[in-house]
């Protein structure tokens, strides 16, 4: 009997897909039994164009040109099919819409694709001659004429930007509270798809997606749009502080964008939309933030040295200047001899109180979790003590400084007691509220007393907070006590409470404004910016917070929690943190995806492989005696000084399809990179499906690898499978067909992952033999191409090439040499040094191509020390 197993169609159903030429082309890649006879197998395109009559076009099955499996082990007992279909639509046709069906025989019934309205869609207008930009009359229909719009020149190439401003009007009277505007924007013109950016809760954003008709059900931070031209239009509403003014949008019945206009001053106050054009969708979003951040940053200015306190060491570290002659000083280092490689906090492999211990966190229950992971190997960096180490009264507000009775020896001592235990451990951070703790200060506490409080109530419960006047002062006190405890790094918590206080005199605006800027000044002055924002997902935030590029990055949550007893969450978590990035991605601050756990199966490993990914933070809050060491082992490695590091590609992870459905059934992909120009093009897919029975599987294609540089050589590597797939990017490789386009096929079942990485590959001639070599990486995880900080390849006159890597930390270092299966005895005629030493037979292997270097063996075995640098460098002598 003949069974289907996965069904792939390329472009894809439930999307928007641009035309490359007039020729259309459409491949499905299907796996079946083994034993299936398809013979008599039949399998139909049904297509459209212009809404006209449907046509069914048959594909025809094609044994040429498969693409190359990733692994066998993939897809044991069975057997992968490529079928393809090519045509010429009408020429008067702009777009086709899609489907496909498929039966065994002529006398069976016909088994539709997909399900109903995931029909897909290829512009066809995508593939005429770059005309002029489309104008901002034809984007939207029915703009409100209390709107202005004008052209602004922008920052992006290949990108327009429009500037729509109105007038709000005030308060009216004494009122307290605010006053809301609703405005027409208009409908968006010739849309096909389109993604938002919404305010799921108070303090979260999360994506809502939908095609042809603009409706969503939350508020508003971002729209992004496709038109049927192929342009990508972005809508970003200017929420800050000045003027007190916030805007969310919202849909009508009709279909309409408005902007929600929240003013809470007693005066009529200007506000502002950005509007980005480009064929590129985040082209397109970057052209509206950048011209929304020269509008902020004229209305803010910079830091200044006046706000900087008189304390020489302090604006040696802080001022511009120094910052931008020593880069290493972002992060408060003092050490005069830096190694090349400089670690940043975030770099380190962290562990989290939260899901481990709660708010019953005590100084006990720390050091017996950080013991145990000590007794496993696991060297973490830093210590996270979460909510719950802080003395609070039972109205949930905060007394004092101090920690509460489960720390007897008070905060100092806890912290100084973790890091003479364990000497590797370089950063303790603590967890607090914005306003102190979840509902402020405690009024008849040791803070109540010392400061300023007002009176206010935010879901019923009456809240005292420092008073305006003395939150600067608060600030100042409150990290200079943690900074005399030893903690260096802050979360800064529950920050978009603030805007649910409720009482007379009370302005959100007004105290958000006092409040944010004694936290960034005061986290920058004792913790060098050192800070993680949390539920402070808002415009308020992005925007007069985290754009400035003066300081440090800061880390900001990029969703809600993880939640580990929440199966339906899981998948949601990793698709909510992608779809994010396309707006916080820009930023000045690193995304953070949050702690997870690594004995949650059947998540865990996904989890633990999007973290890494990600480009932000990666930490663990594990009960004690609860691990996975299997995952443990390919998130974090170990350096040469000792510690344990996340390895963080230099970007931060977007998605490849910013209109990806969390229902559409396919694979979810993301991008990111390692290094500049010329370095590591990375691609991580998520099979992401609700139904835990779904299984994909989809090619693998260059024009989804980013940064490659036309004409060069690479090597694609399957972290998963170890598969690998050398190529040449071509000038022109984006208008490649399908049979040069694709590299390989990925089949995953739900819940599962892979990471594929492209490293640029150097052609060598010695005296014996031409071959194409470079370095992939640590093997052994899951983003181990990040370690490599440097590889080059040297031909002397003596003919004997030589390859130099220098790595952030120890691990299984793969090198990528093209004739190497070829080779008898290969390994046993290379000379491979480590810090100038000959690395032991022992620790060397190979693998088909891939030469693989046990780096700690090595290491161990020939005693090795850090000294004064705290890389890895090794060179491997080729004749």
């Amino acid at each position: 009997m003949s069974v289907i197993r996965s069904f792939s169609l390329e472009p894809p159903l439930s999307s928007v897909t641009c035309a490359k030429s007039r020729i259309l082309e459409f491949s499905a890649y299907i796996a079946t039994s083994a034993s299936s006879e398809l013979s008599s197998f039949q399998l139909e395109l049904w297509w459209s164009s212009n809404n006209i009559d449907w046509i069914a076009s048959p594909f025809t099955l094609n044994t040429r040109n498969l693409p190359l499996c990733a692994s066998p082990e993939q897809f044991e007992d069975e057997e992968i099919h490529r079928f393809v279909v090519k045509f010429v639509p009408p020429l008067n046709a702009d777009s086709i819409e899609f489907t496909a069906r498929y039966r065994f025989d002529k006398n069976s019934d016909w088994n539709w694709c997909g399900h109903f309205g995931s029909n897909g869609q290829v512009l066809l207008y995508a593939v005429k001659p770059h005309g002029d930009y489309p104008s901002f009359s034809s984007l939207f229909s029915n703009v409100s004429e209390e709107l202005e719009e004008s052209e602004l020149m922008s920052e992006v190439v290949d990108s327009k930007v429009y500037k729509v401003v109105g007038i709000t009007s005030p308060i009216v009277g004494t009122a307290v509270g605010g006053k809301t505007t609703y405005v027409k924007l208009g409908k968006p013109q010739e849309m096909r798809q389109y993604l938002s950016l919404v305010r799921i809760q108070t303090s979260w954003m999360g994506p809502r997606h939908g095609r042809d008709v603009f409706s969503i059900d939350r508020p508003a931070f971002m729209v992004l749009f496709q038109r049927k031209d192929g342009y990508h239009v972005c809508v970003l509403p200017l929420s800050n502080m000045k003027n007190l003014l916030t805007i969310y949008m919202s849909s009508d019945d009709s279909g309409n964008i408005c902007l929600n206009v929240f003013n809470d001053s007693w005066e009529h106050r200007t506000h502002s939309t950005f509007v980005g054009v480009s064929k590129d969708p985040q082209k397109a979003v970057q052209a509206a933030l950048y011209s929304l951040r020269t509008v902020i940053q004229s209305l803010q200015g910079v830091l200044t040295r006046s706000l900087i306190p008189e304390d020489p060491a302090f604006i040696d570290l802080a001022s511009d200047e120094c910052i931008a002659v020593h880069p290493a000083l972002r992060d408060g280092n003092t050490d005069p001899v830096l190694g090349t490689w400089y670690e940043l906090w975030m770099d380190l492999f962290g562990f989290c109180t939260w899901n481990s211990m709660g708010i019953e966190v005590s100084h006990d229950k720390v050091m017996r979790a950080l013991q145990d992971l000590h007794d496993c190997g696991i060297r973490v960096g830093t210590v996270i003590l979460d909510d719950g180490w802080q003395a609070t009264n039972d109205q949930r507000q905060l007394m004092q400084f101090e920690a509460n009775d489960r720390f007897p020896g008070g905060l100092k001592h806890t912290v100084s007691t973790i890091k003479s235990t364990f000497p590797y451990i370089k950063h303790v951070a603590v967890w607090h509220a914005l306003l102190g703790y979840w509902n402020g200060i405690a009024p008849d506490g040791e803070l109540g007393k010392e400061y300023s409080l007002t009176k206010c109530k935010a879901y019923n419960d009456d809240i005292y907070i420092v008073s305006e006047k003395d939150v600067n002062r608060f600030y100042d006190d409150f990290y200079k006590f943690l900074h005399s405890s030893g903690i260096t790094v802050v979360k800064a918590d529950v920050q978009m409470h603030i805007y649910d206080l409720e009482g007379d005199g009370i302005s959100g605006t007004f105290i958000h404004k006092q409040y944010q800027d004694a936290l960034k000044l005061h986290s920058l002055r004792y913790f060098y910016r050192r800070v993680s924002y949390c539920m402070s997902m808002s415009g308020q935030y992005f925007y007069y917070s985290l754009l400035q590029t003066s300081s440090p990055k800061p880390t900001l949550r990029n969703s809600d929690d993880f939640f580990p007893n929440i199966p339906s969450s899981h998948h949601w978590h990793i698709y909510c943190n992608s779809m994010n990035t396309i707006l916080t991605s820009l930023l000045h601050a690193v995304p953070d995806w949050d702690m997870f756990m690594t004995n949650v199966p059947p998540y865990s490993m996904q989890h633990a492989a999007a973290r890494c990914f990600s480009g932000g933070p990666v930490y663990i809050t594990d009960i004690a005696g609860f691990h996975d060491m299997e995952v443990l082992a390919q998130i974090q490695a170990q350096t040469i000084r000792g510690n344990s590091v996340a390895l963080r590609p230099s970007l931060v992870a977007t998605p490849l399809d910013p209109y990806f459905g969390f229902n559409h059934k396919r694979l979810l992909f993301l991008t990111n990179f390692v290094g500049g120009t010329g370095g590591f093009s990375m691609l991580a897919a998520f099979n992401i499906h609700e139904d835990e029975n779904a299984t994909f599987c989809e090619p693998v294609r260059k024009s989804m690898l980013p940064g490659l540089v036309p004409g060069g050589d690479y090597i694609l590597h399957s972290y998963i499978t170890g598969y690998t797939a050398e190529f040449t990017v071509s000038d022109d490789f984006s208008n490649e067909d399908d049979d040069e386009d694709v590299l390989m096929l990925t089949k995953l079942g739900n819940s599962k992952w892979d990471v594929f990485t492209a490293a640029p590959l150097a052609t060598v001639k010695t005296r014996f033999r031409i071959l194409k070599i470079g370095a992939l990486g640590l093997l052994d995880n899951i983003t181990g191409v990040a370690a490599v900080e440097r590889q080059e390849v040297t031909v002397p006159s003596n003919g004997r090439a030589v390859l130099d890597v220098d790595l952030k930390a120890l691990g299984i270092l793969g090198i990528y040499m093209s004739d190497l299966r070829s080779f008898s005895n290969a390994i046993t005629k290379l000379l491979i040094t480590i810090q100038g030493s000959v690395v032991p037979m022992s620790s060397v292997s190979s693998e088909g191509n891939i030469l693989k270097i046990d780096v700690t063996k090595a290491w161990t075995e020939l005693n090795l020390s850090s000294k004064w640098s705290n890389e890895v460098s090794l060179r491997l002598y080729i004749t």
